[in-house]
């Protein structure tokens, strides 16, 4: 009863007062992040294209939230005075406001990449803000302790509350019929992650470094995790690591790419054992922990090699890509630490998240970022195929699309999709005559959807060197398609009929490969053999060749399109046929297409 006693509101408004004051401008960015989120998911599909700025928004209050967190603790580690506080806020804005406007308005891939790299950076710089001092080991490891606990609580805490209101909110609508909007759980939602986990989690911040450097707690519960949870993880990776080693070794073939995963999966796990039983490793009857701590580090060693000739394997055959790249940092930063824990006699755990910032840090923003390396090892097979095939000249594209091998002709369609998504065909432009900035803005319509622009931009390209894109599709395997019209996603559709006789919907798949009907006196029969639609009137037999239009609808890359491209016209002496494709699904295979599923509106008029 005395903890129920010591609860009161009062006391939850000063603790959450007190907690504003510790960090305000890591609370402001959460309200404003979460406001932006909130707004974001009360518009339309419409709307949100024309509000692009709250991404933006959103991306940067969550890069602030983070920064002040850190910019605090550095502030109370040091005992800035108010004027220097305050002049790292105006630092901090000054620095969001430059970052807010440096952002297009069209986020691509690598922007992510690099938000995403940046809050690695200072969510690490953050663990080690306070402890430069390498002699307050224990006071690093508590305060990552304690925060890693408060998160866990946050997130309980949070998710249960979340529950409990979707819970109150269904019943109000069930029982008193309110017709609350579906929003309304996506908005409450954003304000329980974006305001109510950030408070809580902030009011449990130790920011006291004496304390913690002489608090020698330790819960029973972290190491019994540790212990039968994390322990038996990395044993089954090592275990199955060790051997699918030895099957190379045995069978001496390469390594399959895939295994980098479960490298990296048993080296995070097996780093996170080391962590979290750190405090107990000299504690008697722990001399598991100690064993552990030994050999970890030289098993890492055969599998930092096996993780290197995965990844060598798929950069000598494909190039560098941001992934690739992110993975060979990762084992270069392997290498090092086990290099550092079996040699180094101070053996800080503080080189884990110190090293690893810098990694970061150098992968996004330095001179040898992930960025430039993909980018100028694309350019660089790109090069070495079309010279190969005799497209590149003397430093100029001349089209020799009938001698391009097949292989070359697939991997020339990927580098330039990928320049395209990724970076654009800066590093290119003068091996072409034409200007690609003109090539690539708009198409025959005039203009291009800018989501499309980067699939437009490929084919717009390909067809300055002769070429279609072409997709690699091997003999033995599939490559699924579906396409259908928007508005058949949405239930609703409205077709013009006007100045035609019949109206016939058709739907074919395996079973259903005909189908025999009625205009009036007139048969209509409808056949589907591979990848054409016959449709066979009284004296004469339209058809409709799907391959070419599979084949066009796979260059968009998009599973819907408007009813103006996929309505097809035919005409013969005895009808005019319309046909709109609502549905067209199936498999594209090395000997063509086999379609699953086609579902087709046929708007018909009978020549009298």
């Amino acid at each position: 009863m005395a903890f129920f006693k010591n609860i009161s509101l009062q006391n939850l408004w000063q603790g959450a007062a007190s907690t504003f004051l510790r960090f305000p401008l890591v609370l402001l960015s959460a309200f404003v992040g979460t406001a932006a989120a909130i707004y974001q998911v009360g518009l339309e599909y419409e709307q949100r294209e024309q509000n692009l700025w709250l991404t933006k928004i959103i991306l940067v209050s969550v890069l602030g939230l983070i920064l002040f967190f850190t910019l605090e603790l550095l502030g109370r580690k040091y005992k800035w005075a108010q004027p220097l506080r305050w002049l790292s806020w105006v630092g901090g804005l000054a620095f969001l406001t430059i970052y807010y406007w440096l952002l297009p308005e069209y986020l691509e891939q690598r922007h992510y990449q690099r938000l995403f790299a940046l809050l690695l950076v200072l969510h690490l710089a953050a663990s080690y803000a306070m402890f430069a001092n390498r002699r307050i080991e224990n006071a690093f490891w508590q305060f990552n302790k304690n925060l890693f606990l408060r998160i866990l609580t946050a997130v309980l805490y949070s998710g249960v509350l979340y529950l409990g209101l979707v819970v109150a909110i269904v019943a109000l609508d069930q029982l008193f019929s309110m017709d609350i909007d579906g929003e309304v759980y996506g908005q409450l939602w954003f304000f329980m992650v974006g305001v109510f986990n950030t408070w809580f989690f902030l009011a449990g911040v130790p920011t006291n470094v004496a304390e913690l450097e002489q608090a020698h707690t330790y819960p029973k519960s972290l190491k019994v995790f540790t212990q039968f949870v994390l322990l038996p993880l990395v044993t089954v990776y090592l275990l199955i690591l060790y051997a699918y080693l030895g099957k190379i070794i045995v069978q001496w073939e390469w390594p399959e790419g895939w295994v980098s995963v479960l490298v990296l999966c048993f080296s995070i796990a097996g780093i996170l054992s080391l962590l979290l039983i750190y405090p107990i490793r000299n504690e008697e009857g722990n001399t598991w922990i100690r064993t552990f701590s030994k050999w970890y580090f030289r098993a890492l060693f055969p599998l930092i090699i096996l993780l290197g000739l995965a990844i060598w394997r798929r950069v000598t055959e494909y190039g560098i890509t941001e992934e690739r790249y992110i993975v060979l940092a990762l084992a270069l930063w392997l290498f090092l630490t086990a290099l550092y824990f079996l040699f180094s006699k101070a053996k800080n755990i503080k080189f884990i998240p110190v090293t690893l910032s810098i990694i970061a840090l150098v992968a996004a923003f330095g001179p040898v970022n992930m960025f430039k390396v993909s980018e100028w090892s694309q350019v660089r097979r790109l090069r070495t195929l079309l010279l190969q095939e005799g497209i590149l000249v003397d430093g100029k594209i001349k089209p020799m699309a009938e001698k391009v091998t097949e292989e070359s002709l697939v991997e020339v369609s990927a580098i330039t999709d990928y320049l395209a998504r990724h970076h654009g065909f800066e590093e290119i432009e003068d091996w072409f005559t034409s200007d690609l900035s003109e090539v690539a803005e708009v198409d025959s319509s005039g203009k291009w959807d800018v989501w499309q622009r980067p699939t437009n931009m490929r084919n717009a390209v390909l067809a300055q060197m002769g070429l279609e894109y072409t997709l690699n599709v091997k003999i033995d395997s599939e490559l699924y398609f579906g396409y259908r019209l928007n508005d058949y996603i949405a239930y609703s559709q409205v077709f013009a009929i006007a100045g035609y006789d019949y109206a016939v919907e058709a739907a074919f798949h395996k079973d259903l490969q005909k189908q025999e009907l009625k205009l009036g006196a007139t048969p209509l029969v409808l056949t589907l053999e591979k990848e054409v639609l016959f449709i066979a009137l009284e004296k004469e037999t339209l058809q409709l060749d799907l391959a070419p239009i599979i084949k066009k609808l796979a260059e968009t890359e998009r599973i819907s399109s408007n009813q103006q491209e996929l309505t097809y016209t035919l005409a013969g002496q005895e009808a005019e046929v319309k046909i709109i494709l609502k549905e067209l699904i199936g498999n594209k295979r090395k000997a063509g297409n086999e379609i699953q599923n086609l579902e087709v509106l046929l708007l018909i008029s009978l020549n009298q």
